[in-house]
């Protein structure tokens, strides 16, 4: 019988070991995240009701512009853009393009919405694989089309409570929604609905239009990042577990 509860007790302090460690290693890349040079766009949108600009924290300090009436709010980590639905209510981060060409990216945020609808970020040119939408694809789920094809996750996200969300297309010569782009709902691989895949672009994305976040979208967006690589499973795991 205390062989019994040795061994038990032991297994209980391993456990909380492992716990403790693994919270700690997920801290400690979530910090290397926040420092990492392929940060390129940072908007944690903590500003007060009143301000009309966003600051940038990544190294790069792009910010963004409020467009029409948004405000912010209480978010999930500190405050959160509030966004209306207005096709002409966004936030502009004006001068940068986005992530262009093949190059491989990543793009994180926290959202909270009961609407089907609206683009959580886009760049691009307005033209048959040259947009970079990430975006509630027909009404559906929430997904990436380069306007030609559309590819999105099953879970619903617009139940009204905080979801973390990421899209990420890896390395290769002409990515393709079906080969190279991963979707992430809270922190693990999404299951995705291959249906939208008719009428299949190649992800090449343009440069004419700036960064837009929160067009046509009714909820709340927190904590948005872009990387200029596309981040591991372990990575986008250490962003949804920490703060």
């Amino acid at each position: 019988m205390y062989r019994n509860l040795i061994c038990f007790f032991a297994v209980v302090v391993l456990l909380g070991l492992s716990v403790g460690i693994s919270g700690k290693m997920a801290a400690a890349n979530q910090g290397n995240l926040d420092k990492d040079p392929n940060l390129v766009c940072w908007l944690k949108f903590d500003e007060s009701s009143k301000k009309k600009t966003v600051a940038g924290s990544s190294k790069h300090r792009r910010k963004g512009t409020l467009k029409g009436s948004m405000s912010f709010v209480s978010g999930r980590i500190g405050n959160a853009l509030k966004c209306d639905g207005s096709e002409g209510d966004y936030v502009e981060v004006t001068g940068y393009k986005g992530i262009a060409g093949t190059q491989a990216r990543t793009v994180v945020a926290w959202i909270k919405t009961a609407s089907n609808r609206g683009e959580i970020i886009s760049w691009g040119l307005d033209d048959f694989g040259q947009m970079f939408n990430f975006i509630f694809n027909r009404s559906r789920g929430l997904g990436i089309t380069p306007n030609g094809g559309y590819y999105y996750m099953n879970p619903r996200v617009d139940d009204d409570t905080w979801h973390h969300v990421a899209a990420v297309v890896k390395d290769a010569e002409l990515p393709n929604l079906h080969d190279d782009v991963t979707l992430y709902y809270d922190g693990t691989l999404a299951e995705v609905q291959d249906i939208g895949l008719l009428d299949l672009w190649p992800i090449d994305t343009g440069s004419d239009l700036d960064v837009r976040i929160g067009r046509n979208y009714t909820g709340l967006i927190d904590d948005l990042r872009i990387y200029d690589r596309a981040l591991s499973d372990e990575e986008i795991a250490a962003l949804y577990k920490t703060e």
